[in-house]
C-alpha cells in the first residue's frame, strides 16, 4: 500500500474493523479470488483463524478446569496434520473450492468437538424448561463442533445444485435428541465465507449464521452458540448468559463479523 493509498483488508482487520472487513469480503463473492485481492483476503482468513485457534485452546483448558466432560476427549481439539495444506489442495481439486474461512479453519485450527459426554449432560428441557447454568447443562446449548469433510457424508442437494457436506451435528443431536437437520456447507463455494446450511432462521429458510459469525457468537458464549428461543421456531438464538459461560468467554480474542440477526435485546458478546 502506498502512503496515501487505502488500507488493505488485513490492515483494517488488524486495526479493529473486523466486522466490516468480513462483510466487504463476503460482498465480493467469487471475485475475492481475483489475483489483485486474493492474497489480502487470505491474509484476513489466516489471521482470523489464528485467533480462533487461540480461543479453542483456551476453551479446551477452561472446560476441563470446570469439570466439563467431553463426548470424545481425544477429538475435542485435533490440530491439523503437517500435510493439511496439501490434503486441502487435493480436496479442492476434486470437489471445487472451499470458502476461504473454512479452508483456513481446517488448515490452521484443525477440527473441534466440544460436545458434552452424554453421561454428564442433563436435559435442559426438564424442570419447566428453565434456563439452567450448571456445567451439567452446558452441552445442551450448541457446543462448538467442526468435523472433517467426508465424501461418504456428502449429499447432492437438487434445490441448490451443489453437494451438502456434513459439517457438524445440529443443536438437537449435540444434546442427544434425534431431531433436526444438522449443519452443512454447500460446495463448491468460491466466496470468502458461507452461511451454515441446516440452521433455521426467522428468514424462513435453512441458511443460518455465516461461519465466521457462528464462531464469533460461540466464543461470546464461552464455546456455546445457544439455542432457539420461543415456541414459534423463529430461528433466533440467544447466547447463554450464565456466570459460567461469562467466565469461560473472558478475555477470548475477538474475531469479527456479527450474526445474521441481532435484536436489541440480544446479550452483548463477552470478552470484547
Amino acid at each position: 500500500m502506498s502512503p496515501c493509498g487505502p488500507a488493505t483488508f488485513l490492515e483494517r482487520y488488524l486495526r479493529g474493523d473486523r466486522e466490516r472487513v468480513w462483510t466487504d469480503l463476503r460482498d465480493l463473492g467469487s471475485a475475492v479470488r481475483d489475483e489483485s485481492l486474493f492474497a489480502d483476503a487470505w491474509g484476513v482468513a489466516v489471521e482470523t483463524m489464528r485467533r480462533v485457534r487461540d480461543n479453542v485452546d483456551i476453551l479446551h483448558r477452561r472446560l476441563q478446569d470446570v469439570g466439563y466432560q467431553f463426548h470424545q476427549p481425544e477429538r475435542a481439539h485435533a490440530p491439523p496434520e503437517a500435510d493439511a495444506a496439501t490434503r486441502l489442495d487435493t480436496f479442492e481439486t476434486r470437489h471445487g473450492p472451499l470458502p476461504l474461512s473454512l479452508r483456513a479453519f481446517y488448515e490452521i485450527v484443525g477440527t473441534v468437538d466440544f460436545r458434552q459426554s452424554w453421561t454428564q449432560l442433563a436435559d435442559r428441557y426438564l424442570g419447566q424448561n428453565r434456563a439452567v447454568a450448571s456445567v451439567e447443562y452446558l452441552g445442551a446449548y450448541d457446543p462448538l463442533v467442526v468435523e472433517p469433510l467426508v465424501c461418504e457424508d456428502a449429499v447432492w442437494d437438487p434445490d441448490h445444485g451443489r453437494r451438502a457436506w456434513f459439517l457438524a451435528p445440529d443443536e438437537c443431536h449435540k444434546a442427544n435428541h434425534s431431531v433436526g437437520m444438522n449443519y452443512h456447507v454447500l460446495l463448491p463455494d468460491a466466496g470468502a465465507d458461507f452461511r451454515i446450511y441446516g440452521m433455521p432462521t426467522s428468514e424462513g429458510h435453512l441458511f443460518g449464521d455465516y461461519f465466521v459469525g457462528y464462531l464469533r457468537e460461540t466464543f461470546s458464549g464461552g464455546g456455546f452458540r445457544g439455542v432457539e428461543t420461543g415456541d414459534d421456531g423463529d430461528g433466533y438464538r440467544k447466547i447463554p448468559d450464565f456466570d459460567i459461560t461469562r467466565r469461560l468467554a473472558e478475555g477470548l480474542r475477538p474475531i469479527g463479523t456479527p450474526p445474521i440477526e441481532a435484536p436489541n435485546n440480544r446479550p452483548q458478546p463477552f470478552g470484547e
